[in-house]
């Protein structure tokens, strides 16, 4: 009698875990289903944002197309066209884009001759235009050399819609050049008494530039050459955008050769996709 006591009780005891376990698996399944559903879903960026190359009008053919290869190094499938303007206002596009483009390249080609003021006209005409043409909001902007000039005044005497994102300046004669060696690595902004009177100029309107823009600035350094720009002169631009944007870098290139090993440099694609993305 004992012995059939305990048996209805251990049955009873299992019936009441296995009413419990089912009950639990009940209960989580219910719960599952009333989870509540993702709304958000983070995707990679397809919106089109180029890369404008406002290069020296000095450079050759084939010193632009080292530069822009470089450049390209890590996106070589995307494509590049050619924005052209023209004194009376004339905007000529060479090249069209594919809907894959989403990081394009557009090298702006602007009338010489012309003062700075002048210039930065064209040059905000010619990327109204562009916007229109390939459907763009935002997008980055490339300079070399005396185009590092025009970019800095372009930049501060444009609207905020069109200001780019980031602006990366190379090579660019901030304070003049000079064919005296300069070897000494100087950072320091360039004293009032020794600026030019571009440098003063772009100084003084620095507070009309787009703090949200990001910068980088570019230098070469020869070892044991001669170089036509000045370390210092490059790394200047600092005293126009360091006090006024929240992001600022600057980064010096050394190579064995003149100032324009920077063209063929293979950190200089690196150097900007790096700060680019």
């Amino acid at each position: 009698m004992k012995a059939t006591t305990k048996q209805v009780l251990t049955g009873a005891t299992w019936l009441v875990v296995l009413l419990a376990m089912i009950g639990g698996t009940m209960l989580w399944q219910q719960q599952v289903h009333k989870s509540k559903p993702v709304t958000t879903i983070t995707v990679t960026s397809t919106e089109r944002i180029p890369m404008v190359l406002l290069l020296d009008d000095h450079l050759t053919h084939n010193q632009i197309q080292q530069l822009t290869a470089h450049i390209q190094n890590s996106s070589a499938t995307q494509t590049l066209v050619t924005a052209k303007i023209t004194a009376t206002g004339t905007v000529i596009f060479k090249g069209q884009l594919l809907n894959s483009d989403n990081r394009p390249y557009i090298q702006v080609q602007l009338p010489k001759n012309l003062d700075s003021n002048r210039q930065t006209h064209l040059l905000k005409q010619l990327l109204t235009v562009a916007r229109q043409q390939f459907k763009f909001r935002r997008f980055n902007l490339v300079s070399y050399g005396r185009g590092g000039l025009t970019a800095t005044n372009y930049v501060e005497h444009t609207t905020t819609s069109l200001s780019p994102q980031h602006l990366v300046l190379m090579a660019t004669p901030f304070n003049g050049t000079s064919r005296q060696s300069n070897n000494r690595r100087q950072t320091t902004p360039v004293a009032a008494k020794s600026q030019t009177a571009t440098l003063a100029k772009l100084i003084a309107h620095r507070h009309t530039i787009d703090s949200k823009m990001q910068v980088l600035i570019v230098a070469g350094k020869a070892i044991k050459a001669d170089q036509p720009l000045p370390l210092q002169s490059a790394l200047t631009g600092q005293s126009i955008f360091k006090p006024v944007v929240k992001v600022y870098q600057q980064k010096v290139l050394r190579s064995w050769r003149t100032q324009s090993g920077l063209l063929n440099n293979h950190q200089i694609g690196n150097t900007i996709q790096t700060f680019i993305n």
